[in-house]
């Protein structure tokens, strides 16, 4: 009797002891389960259309303004009606948005600067950005807008450098963001605008705009270089 007491007990002892370390062994696999579940909604998901070379793309092409060219129509306080001959942007009449802050008015002569009360009916150039409204006519606030052309005489050409121009031998090459390239001689003429400034061919650096005219040979004989 006493020994099958003492077995009784033994196996008691055996069952609590078997069912405890059942317990351990779950208690201590739990937290790293936890952990896990906790730490894989917290890992950053990649997004492959957020890389830098998307986004270098993405600024390159903004930097490229739209060029359109055709006549003046009708010129208003703070407006002018345009006839977009060009195939660049909305074709036909255009209304174009001065803004007294941001569009630069340049004579297409003289490269000074005007107001629309300057401004004559006939060919004229200008340059948009990328907005423009849904309405007839569509509306749009452009960069440069070159009025007063002469007949017989080209449009000087808007171009935003992509780097600091560079010298060599006397020459200055410049690069555009729409991917053209000028080499300015030394002896051009090279002003600013708006401003009574001393500039030169080596203040054309990276994001300045300038408008540029060329002889008949093609070769640059001035540059109007605007403020940055």
């Amino acid at each position: 009797m006493r020994f099958r007491r003492i077995m009784c007990i033994l196996g008691l002892t055996a069952s609590l002891a078997f069912v405890g370390g059942c317990s351990g062994n779950k208690a201590e696999e739990e937290p790293v389960q936890e952990t896990e579940e906790q730490q894989e909604p917290e890992a950053p998901a990649e997004n492959p259309d957020m890389d830098e070379e998307t986004g270098d793309q993405d600024e390159a092409v903004s930097d490229v303004p739209v060029r359109i060219y055709g006549v003046v129509q009708e010129i208003g306080e703070d407006t002018v009606m345009v006839d977009n001959q060009s195939e660049n942007s909305s074709a036909g009449e255009i209304i174009l948005t001065i803004d007294p802050e941001s569009t630069m008015l340049v004579d297409g002569q003289t490269g000074l600067p005007i107001t629309l009360e300057d401004m004559e009916t006939g060919s004229f150039e200008a340059y948009l950005g990328p907005v423009m409204t849904m309405s007839l006519p569509p509306q749009t606030t452009p960069y440069v807008v070159i009025a007063n052309i002469p007949e017989d005489a080209a449009a000087p050409v808007y171009v935003i450098a992509a780097q600091d121009a560079v010298s060599a031998d006397g020459v200055y090459t410049l690069e555009g963001t729409d991917g053209s390239s000028w080499e300015i001689p030394e002896d051009a003429d090279i002003q600013p605008f708006r401003t009574r400034n001393i500039v030169t061919a080596a203040d054309i650096t990276e994001g300045r705009g300038c408008l540029i005219w060329q002889d008949g040979q093609g070769t640059v004989t001035k540059v109007v270089l605007f403020e940055v």
